[in-house]
């Protein structure tokens, strides 16, 4: 299961357009509910910081929104360089995990097919 690795501009708008406010709440939801639900400790500290990350984003996208601030931008366009380069950390990982589960399936898959032919014997 490979994932197109997205390359965000440089230096987005700031404060964030819509659409991609939208999308960093989006992938903020998506990472808080796995990190709630996922018992699996690597998972969960993997998961952990880059949560954290676009929450920090997004705060600081209201903070500036609400103070026009030049700190407060170059504070938010650190915050996005750091996050995307945590964010395709995450990618690179959840795609090798995932990668290891399709071999995993294929191995359960012939393992099955072999148990099976064996149970009619």
């Amino acid at each position: 299961m490979s994932t197109p690795s997205v390359n965000p501009p440089a230096a987005p708008a700031i404060p964030l357009s819509d659409d991609l406010r939208t999308a960093y709440i989006d992938l903020y939801s998506k990472l808080e509910n796995e990190y709630q639900s996922n018992p699996d400790a690597t998972a969960r500290e993997a998961i952990e910081p880059q949560r954290d990350n676009v929450s920090n984003i997004l705060t600081k996208d209201n903070m500036y929104r609400f103070n026009q601030d030049t700190a407060l931008f170059q504070a938010l366009q650190a915050q996005i360089s750091s996050t995307t380069s945590g964010l395709k950390t995450l990618q690179t990982q959840i795609n090798a995990t995932a990668s290891h589960f399709q071999t995993a399936a294929s191995i359960v898959g012939a393992i099955t097919k072999v148990l099976g032919l064996l149970g009619s014997l």
